[in-house]
């Protein structure tokens, strides 16, 4: 029975651990964008890039490399990239975040519904993932494009992706 709760107890210990070490960052890299590896090595193959200024999760490791999250859910691992390229943020303790992350702070508006959709990807012809009131503050990238990456102004996830014309 003791050992039981010792395995238990060390298990339990370790998934607080692993939780508390995830950070929110946002990419920050002179070239413009990083490289998301498939291993901790610069010849490891390129499983991804994230742009200057996105918003990613991570969990630094000891050998200068971060374990990257898309969203702040550890299911969702994505690769590992180069801690150094990661600028840790908390933007949801900032009333306005700064231009130099990226990000701007938005309200959600429609003038034809009380709610927007949350898309998966930048278009009607993906998914919706979920639904946003009128009056939401969410958190933003400005793009020059038709759809903007939106993440919750609380926790700084990444929810998805909404059509411009309706963050104000």
């Amino acid at each position: 029975m003791k050992k039981t709760v010792l395995t238990f107890a060390l298990f339990l210990l370790c998934v607080i651990t692993v939780f508390a070490q995830r950070y929110s960052g946002i990419v920050n890299d002179p070239d413009g964008y990083a490289n998301v590896r498939s291993k901790p090595t610069t010849k490891s193959s390129i499983l991804d890039q994230k742009t200057d200024g996105d918003l990613i999760f991570y969990t630094p490791m000891s050998n200068g490399w971060s374990k990257v999250y898309e969203q702040d859910d550890i299911v969702t691992f994505i690769g590992y990239m180069s801690t150094s390229r990661i600028q840790r943020v908390n933007i949801s303790e900032m009333s306005d975040p700064p231009e130099e992350y990226g990000l701007k702070l938005g309200k959600i508006v429609d003038p034809e519904d009380s709610y927007v959709n949350i898309r998966k990807g930048p278009g009607t012809n993906y998914a919706i993932v979920g639904r946003l009131n009128i009056g939401t503050q969410v958190l933003y990238k400005p793009a020059n494009s038709k759809w903007m990456k939106i993440y919750n102004k609380v926790s700084e996830r990444f929810l998805g992706y909404v059509a411009s014309s309706r963050i104000y």
